[in-house]
């Protein structure tokens, strides 16, 4: 007869299977906290190091504020100096132009006693003359402020009269043209009526694309101890 064999039942421990898994969750628990302390250990170190570099940053910004708030007070108080420097400046040239006007009238003045003055020592009892013609613009137009200076060259005590007629030569549609006192806007010719001397002012107006190159003024006493006159003067405008 073969002989049977039996097997030895096994005992099965209720408890060990699950003291295992405890212990396999305790040391998961385990893992994840030391995994948890270090991330909070790097995350310390890491804020740390960033607080400590923001506070750098700040007080860098902080300087750089400081810095730039000195600049702009200096730069203020320079052009507050500037703007005082500049005002003082403007005053000074419109002194300096009010004294020159002052002294070009007084030219002006002393230009027509001495002008007076050659009349009478030239000794010539018929001659009248024309100085100190001068021409300036008048606006942004074509008009344009005439004066000159109309003398006697005698002794005598009797009066100058008469007329004066200006006459303006030059291009007109490309042609020679001379315009007349009528046509540059004089209703009337200048009167003469003087003793020693008389100072003359005219508006002349040209007409449209005329181009000027010379001005005459042509007396015509009235007296026939007078002779007719004539002075020609080159078109050039001097300052405003």
């Amino acid at each position: 007869m073969p002989v049977k064999h039996f097997e030895t039942p096994r005992i099965v421990t209720p408890g060990s299977r699950r003291s295992r898994v405890w212990m396999l969750l305790l040391l998961v628990l385990g893992l994840l906290a030391g995994v948890a302390w270090l991330a909070y250990d790097q995350g310390r170190q890491a804020a740390g190091f960033f607080s400590r570099r923001s506070d750098a940053e700040y007080r860098a910004l902080e300087q750089r504020l400081q810095t730039l708030s000195q600049e702009c007070d200096r730069q203020r108080e320079l052009a507050a100096r500037y703007q005082r420097a500049s005002q003082i400046d403007r005053e000074a040239v419109a002194d300096v132009r009010e004294q020159l006007k002052a002294l070009q009238d007084e030219r002006a003045a002393l230009r027509e006693k001495v002008t007076f003055l050659n009349s009478l020592i030239s000794g010539k009892m018929t001659g009248l003359e024309i100085s100190s013609m001068a021409l300036k613009r008048e606006g942004d137009g074509n008009s344009y402020r005439l004066s000159f200076l109309v003398s006697r060259r005698s002794k005598g005590e009797g009066r100058v009269s008469g007329s004066l007629e200006i006459r303006v030569k030059g291009q007109l549609a490309g042609k020679e043209t001379v315009i007349d006192s009528g046509r540059l806007g004089l209703k009337e010719p200048l009167k003469m009526g003087f003793r020693h001397f008389q100072k003359f002012e005219a508006l002349l107006t040209l007409p449209a694309g005329f181009i000027p190159r010379e001005l005459k003024v042509v007396g015509h006493p009235k007296d026939k101890v007078f002779k007719p006159f004539e002075q020609t003067l080159k078109w050039q405008v001097g300052p405003a």
